[in-house]
C-alpha cells in the first residue's frame, strides 16, 4: 500500500509497563469517591522505509496530485516513557427518594513523564459531568463525556489500557488516519513536507474521528427495558451563526444479556469542515478544497459482542462519510469509506489475560463537483495488536503490548 511508504507506517511498536486498575476508594461515603488509573509504559517505536509514492487527490489536495517528494517522511525511531491516559478521578452521588444526582470528574495527571501543569490538567480533562437519574426516566448527563456513538461500540478495549494508546483501534475504525486535524502551508494532511505545488493551504480543520469525548454535551441513556437501552447525545454550537453551526448529534440502540451484545449507533458532525477547514488563503483557491464551506460528516456503526466464561469477543463495522457543499466546479464534495475490526481477550488464568485485535480501513471513494477525477489510492490501512497482562492483585498488574500499523 502506498501510504505505508509515507509517514504513517509503524513497523514495530512495543511497550512494557505497570498498570493500576481504576478502583474507587470512598472518602466520604457515596458523596465522594477517589479513583485513578496509572500506567507508565516504556515504549519503543520504529518506522518503515521512506520513499516517494503517488499522492491521492485527498492527501495532495489537487485533482492531479503528482508524486510526493519523500522529504520529511522518515521520522527517526525513538524510545520513551509514555504515561498515556493516566488519570485521577473524583465522583459522588446522593439519593433523593427515587432520584439520584451526582458528578464525575477525571483529569490527566501525568504527561511526558512529569506531573501535568494546571493548564494541561484542565485542557486534558477526560469525563467531567453532572447527572440526574431515575429508574423509570433514565439518566441525563451534562458536561464532557463519551458520545452515545463511542459508548455503544468497541466492546473489547485491549486489556483496559487501549484508550489513547497505540493499540487502540479507534483511529482506524472511527476516523480517517491519513488526515490530520490541522493543515499548514507547506505541510500535507499527512504531516509530510511538500513542494509548493502540493501545498494545501493554511486551514484549521475539524476532527475526522467519531470516537468522541466532547464538552458541552447533553446525553440521555434510557432505562434498561429487558436488555434494551436507547441513547441520545446533543452538543449545540454556542457560536452558531446563519452560515455556521458546528453542532454534534448522536443516537443509538443496544441490547445485551450475559452472553451477547448488539449495538447500532450514528453520529453527525455539522460544519466541522473536516477536509477544507476554514482557511481563506490564496493557496486554498489552488486546491480541490473550498473556503469555509458548509459540511456534514456522518458515522454509522454496528457493534456485536460475545462473552463466555474467560473469553470475550467483539466486532465493529462502520461507514464514514464526509461531505461539503462545494459551489465551484472542481471542488471536493464527498469522501466515503468503510472500516471494520475484530478483537478478543482470553483469561488464561485468574492472573494472566491475553488479547489481540485487527482493524481495517478501506481506501474509500471521493467526488468533486462537476465529476472530475478524484483518486484515493493508498488511503487504506490496517492495524494488528497483541497484548498480555499479569494481575499481581486486583489493583496492580503488568502488561506488554505490540502493534503494527500500516
Amino acid at each position: 500500500m502506498k501510504l505505508n511508504k509515507h509517514a504513517l507506517h509503524l513497523a514495530c511498536l512495543a511497550a512494557l509497563g505497570s498498570m493500576g486498575s481504576a478502583h474507587a476508594v470512598q472518602v466520604a461515603g457515596d458523596l465522594l469517591e477517589v479513583y485513578g488509573n496509572f500506567y507508565p509504559q516504556y515504549q519503543m517505536t520504529s518506522f518503515g522505509d521512506a520513499s516517494t509514492a503517488p499522492l491521492s487527490t485527498m492527501t495532495a489536495g489537487k485533482n492531479n496530485p503528482g508524486v510526493g517528494t519523500g522529504a520529511g517522511k522518515d521520522p527517526a525511531s525513538l524510545s520513551q516513557v509514555n504515561w498515556v491516559n493516566s488519570y485521577l478521578g473524583f465522583k459522588g452521588q446522593k439519593a433523593f427518594g427515587d432520584i439520584k444526582a451526582g458528578y464525575d470528574f477525571q483529569g490527566v495527571v501525568m504527561k511526558n513523564g512529569s506531573l501535568a501543569t494546571e493548564t494541561d490538567s484542565i485542557g486534558e480533562a477526560r469525563d467531567a459531568f453532572v447527572f440526574i437519574q431515575h429508574a423509570k426516566a433514565g439518566t441525563l448527563q451534562i458536561g464532557q463525556m463519551d458520545t452515545v456513538y463511542k459508548e455503544f461500540g468497541d466492546r473489547v478495549r485491549m486489556l483496559g489500557i487501549s484508550s489513547g494508546n497505540f493499540v487502540s483501534t479507534s483511529g482506524m475504525v472511527s476516523g480517517v488516519g491519513w488526515k490530520s486535524a490541522v493543515k499548514v502551508a507547506g505541510i500535507s494532511s499527512l504531516g509530510v513536507v511538500t513542494t509548493p505545488a502540493e501545498t494545501i493551504g493554511t486551514a484549521a480543520a475539524g476532527t475526522t474521528s467519531f470516537n468522541t469525548r466532547i464538552n458541552g454535551q447533553i446525553r440521555w441513556i434510557s432505562p434498561n427495558w429487558n436488555g434494551v437501552e436507547v441513547g441520545v447525545s446533543l452538543r449545540p454550537d454556542a457560536t452558531k451563526t446563519a452560515t455556521s453551526d458546528g453542532s454534534l448529534s448522536a443516537m443509538g440502540i443496544r441490547w445485551s444479556n450475559a452472553t451477547y451484545y448488539v449495538g447500532l449507533a450514528q453520529e453527525i458532525h455539522n460544519d466541522y469542515r473536516t477536509m477544507s477547514g476554514t482557511g481563506t488563503t490564496a493557496a486554498t483557491n489552488t486546491t480541490v478544497y473550498s473556503i469555509t464551506p458548509r459540511s456534514k460528516d456522518t458515522g454509522t456503526r454496528l457493534s456485536v459482542g460475545y462473552t463466555a466464561g474467560p473469553l470475550r469477543l467483539a466486532a465493529d463495522m462502520a461507514t464514514l462519510k464526509y461531505t461539503e457543499d462545494a459551489t465551484v466546479v472542481g471542488k471536493f464534495t464527498s469522501y466515503e469509506t468503510s472500516t471494520w475490526q475484530v478483537s478478543g481477550e482470553y483469561a488464561v488464568t485468574p492472573q494472566v489475560t491475553v488479547a489481540a485485535n485487527y482493524a481495517k480501513g478501506n481506501e474509500g471513494s471521493c467526488t468533486i463537483l462537476g465529476g472530475g477525477n478524484c483518486t484515493t489510492s493508498g488511503l487504506g490501512g490496517s492495524l494488528i495488536s497483541l497484548g498480555a497482562r499479569y494481575d499481581y492483585d486486583k489493583n496492580v498488574g503488568f502488561f506488554a503490548i505490540y502493534g503494527q500499523n500500516n
